[in-house]
């Protein structure tokens, strides 16, 4: 981990011709509701609410680094079939990856409507897990220069049993 560290704090502070430009930086706060493997006859998992951290930086045209604090605010809640409530703990967890943004279309002078993907690296902190892998995709208005609303999806095989976490992400962030 404190190698990923090491690699993200270069990348964010080399210097390039593209670095000339404003507003690199993107500080961002939002909600990610997790989901825990998909429905069925047998459970139903309830979606777990978390508060996400995410801070950027645009290395190169239309490519970012970034990294993810996310933060459950409940335990993950499963309801079996007999109508059993059973409760998990989610730890936090801390991503570090990169994106790149697909589509880009002007509407006005001071706004605009994106789309980026993006995959990074996860661990769980207060947990023996392993890192596992993290992809997402969100589409953002960014009005101005600073100011940017998102929503998205993200997905990653999360936990030791192999269940598949996906999740709605949505929040707004500025840019400096």
């Amino acid at each position: 981990m404190n190698r990923l560290l090491t690699l993200f704090a270069s990348l964010t502070l080399s210097s390039s011709a593209f670095a000339q430009e404003t507003n690199l930086w993107e500080v961002s706060i939002g909600t990610t509701q997790l989901f825990s493997s998909w429905y069925s006859k047998e459970s139903s998992p309830v979606p777990t609410a978390s508060a996400t951290l995410m801070i950027s930086r645009e290395v190169f045209q239309d490519f970012a680094i970034w990294g993810v604090f996310n933060l459950p605010l409940a335990p993950n809640k499963v309801v079996t079939k007999d109508g059993v409530s059973e409760l998990t703990m989610t730890p936090p967890t801390m991503m570090i990856g990169g994106s790149y943004e697909l589509i880009s279309y002007s509407f006005s002078e001071s706004k605009r409507v994106g789309m980026d993907i993006g995959a990074s690296l996860g661990k769980a902190l207060a947990s023996d897990w392993g890192f596992f892998p993290v992809g997402a995709g969100r589409i953002k208005l960014v009005k101005g220069e600073d100011t940017t609303l998102y929503v998205g999806v993200t997905t990653a095989p999360y936990n030791f049993r192999g269940d598949l976490i996906w999740g709605l992400i949505y929040g707004a962030g500025t840019r400096f």
